[in-house]
């Protein structure tokens, strides 16, 4: 909850710093347009705005977001969890944009009085849905990339309607050598890009990210397992451990794959991307 005294002393900085930015001109010193000033937290939806040719606009993001390269010189508000109120209010958005659900946001930004957008990116429905708002409100940028993701997607489907259905466990995190993982379940954003290209995820019927032994793979005998490793240092090694883990199991090396870009496990403006990288190791 913001208290009455916080939100007299963040209006009077948020008026102060416009003053400021007024006395430096339409825009600002910084070359960006006074009309439009965006607040982002969520990674994937910073990475989006950026994608969709939004950038320019956005004043300020979250401590976590690190794509494009762009992103390095702007202004840090703490996290989408814990954001840092004075930060933001001194940045003098117009609007701020969120991922998931934030009360605290909210009400800062009802108090300022602009909009508060939030996006949820759980799901490929969702990351659409954030597409289509974005598009909505800002126009051609975000209906380019939409129009590149689905040629993208009907591309790859293309490819895979020759073969029979290709099933798919797609383990996000995994210590290496560990008997149980944890996978991406129904409903996820991975879950919808493979039903996209024409594959099925292979996961238990229940949970979104369900912790899943070996047996319980075995079980579910997926013809390919993707394994994500984002932040591995030693990628030959991490290769080497799992394939040799897999194999034990009864799985050759050719159904098992281990990805490492940053970006797999991010379903921002790279989405395409992720489908492209994950169906290569399919096809």
């Amino acid at each position: 909850m913001i208290t009455g005294t916080r939100i007299s002393r963040l209006l009077g900085l948020a008026s102060a710093a416009l003053l400021l930015m007024m006395g430096c001109g339409a825009e600002g010193g910084s070359g960006r347009d006074m009309d439009d000033r965006f607040v982002v937290l969520g990674p994937s939806l910073v990475e989006l705005m950026f994608t969709c040719g939004l950038g320019d606009r956005v004043v300020g993001v979250d401590r976590y977001s690190q794509w494009p390269p762009k992103v390095e010189s702007l202004p840090r508000v703490g996290g989408y969890v814990d954001p840092s109120l004075e930060a933001i209010v001194e940045l003098s958005p117009t609007s701020i944009h969120v991922s998931g659900e934030n009360a605290t946001l909210a009400e800062l930004a009802s108090q300022l009085g602009i909009p508060c957008y939030r996006y949820d990116f759980d799901s490929l429905d969702g990351f659409y849905e954030a597409l289509d708002s974005l598009a909505s409100r800002y126009g051609a940028g975000a209906e380019a990339y939409l129009e590149r993701l689905n040629h993208t997607l009907d591309s790859l489907r293309s490819r895979f309607e020759r073969l029979r259905p290709v099933s798919v466990m797609v383990a996000v995190y995994h210590e290496p050598g560990s008997s149980s993982m944890t996978v991406a379940g129904k409903g996820t954003f991975y879950d919808g890009l493979l039903n996209a290209v024409g594959c099925n995820l292979s996961a238990p019927g229940t949970g979104t990210w369900p912790e899943i032994s070996a047996e319980g793979v075995l079980d579910l005998d997926p013809d390919h397992v993707v394994l994500l490793f984002p932040d591995a240092r030693d990628s030959s090694f991490v290769r080497e451990t799992e394939v040799e883990f897999w194999e034990s199991l009864g799985f050759g090396k050719e159904r098992v794959h281990c990805l490492f870009e940053p970006f797999i496990m991010i379903p921002g403006g790279r989405m395409d991307m992720i489908a492209e990288r994950i169906c290569s190791c399919l096809l």
